[in-house]
């Protein structure tokens, strides 16, 4: 604690008051020698754990045999499952990177000293805590299960007594309620919002989710039908500035060959890819995370930064688990999503290892010690 003074000419000075010992904690030896016997008590269990237990060990590598599924080791299985959800380099580079720039701007931006050093070191952080657990358990299973389509197929399987179309039930963002609505074309706006309603997961914005509105004038070259089509005329949407729309020249060849794969000469956008990739799974997140806050601040917990920062420090952890759990228990062949006794173990169904044939590469299967193709 600091005392402020005045020396006899007037000036003002800052003194440090003494602490007792007992309110100081040095490096040595108070945490050197805590973490030399947290150490010394952590190896003694992992060469007690290996010595009881024996390790999952497998054969040696063989490029020619791989099990399927082929999971990361537990502490990148959360990687893993994010890969399933959103484009690679986004799920692999991008979000940890931000990720972890979240987390070390949290210091920066709490500066308050109330509590510091202390667990729920503010007056809401136990409930804070708590229902932002209890909301990120829900959420997360929640998207996942709607990524990989578990409503569609549930809705399909379950006994109901309509919506039979050929003796099958058909989802419903297959159904075209609104053909009959021909006035000023209003009937293809409302099909359209109908089918991004209901949606069958992530991807269906790209490959399955259509429709097609009358336009004067379609960007881009190429044959125009005198109709907007998602997705047909979304998949090669013309970069602006690359030669090849609107403004023309040639290919610039006096680029040197790492800028001319830079520079976007001849390049389009893939709309539909873009949303299904990096707009859906972004939008999402931050829509979650948005409405968490809200619910926090609605009822009255949320009165500092702290509390804030601490609502979504519990939902990164939550997040962490949950898709390292679902990733390490739910992921059966191919990656697909299933019970977790469906899950096959190596040890219990040998079968899991696929021979690879060269029809399943594109370049064929090396030898590695004659280096000849098979």
């Amino acid at each position: 604690m600091a005392i402020a003074t005045r020396t006899p000419g007037g000036e003002k000075e800052t003194v440090r008051q003494k602490r007792e010992r007992d309110q100081e904690l040095l490096v040595w030896p108070d945490l050197v020698f805590v973490e030399f016997i947290c150490a010394v008590l952590f190896t003694l269990t992992f060469v007690i754990l290996s010595v009881i237990v024996n390790a999952p060990l497998l054969d040696r590598a063989n490029a020619n045999i791989t099990p399927n599924p082929s999971k990361a080791p537990w502490y990148l299985m959360n990687l893993q499952e994010l890969l399933l959800h959103m484009d690679k380099g986004l799920a692999g580079v991008t979000v940890p990177t931000v990720a972890l720039i979240v987390l070390m701007a949290i210091p920066y931006t709490d500066r308050s000293h109330d509590g510091q050093g202390t667990w729920f070191g503010t007056a809401n952080a136990v409930k804070i805590t708590l229902f932002t657990a209890l909301y990120s358990a829900f959420v997360i299973p929640w998207c996942i299960l709607w990524d990989d389509g578990a409503h569609v197929r549930i809705f399909q399987q379950a006994p109901v007594t309509f919506g039979f179309t050929d003796g099958k039930v058909h989802w419903l963002g297959d159904r075209h309620p609104f053909d009959s609505w021909t006035w000023l074309g209003i009937g293809d706006v409302f099909q359209a919002i109908w089918g991004f309603v209901f949606l069958r997961n992530r991807l269906a914005i790209r490959d399955q989710w259509q429709w097609s509105l009358k336009v004067p004038f379609q960007p881009g070259s190429g044959h125009h039908d005198g109709y907007l089509d998602w997705p047909k005329d979304f998949t090669q949407v013309p970069v602006p500035l690359n030669g090849t729309w609107l403004w023309y020249w040639g290919k610039p060849g006096w680029m040197p060959g790492w800028m001319s794969h830079v520079y976007w000469y001849n390049s389009d956008f893939n709309i539909p890819a873009i949303m299904a990739e990096f707009v859906v799974p972004i939008a999402t997140t931050l829509f979650f995370i948005g409405v968490l806050l809200g619910i926090i601040w609605k009822l009255g917990w949320l009165h500092t930064v702290r509390d804030g920062w601490l609502a979504i420090f519990t939902g990164f952890i939550m997040f962490y688990f949950s898709l390292t759990i679902i990733g390490a228990a739910f992921r059966g062949r191919g990656q697909q999503l299933v019970p977790s006794p469906s899950v096959p173990n190596l040890d219990g169904d040998p079968g899991i290892m696929r021979q690879i044939s060269p029809g399943d590469l594109h370049y064929g299967i090396v030898d590695v010690r004659s280096g000849a193709y098979a």
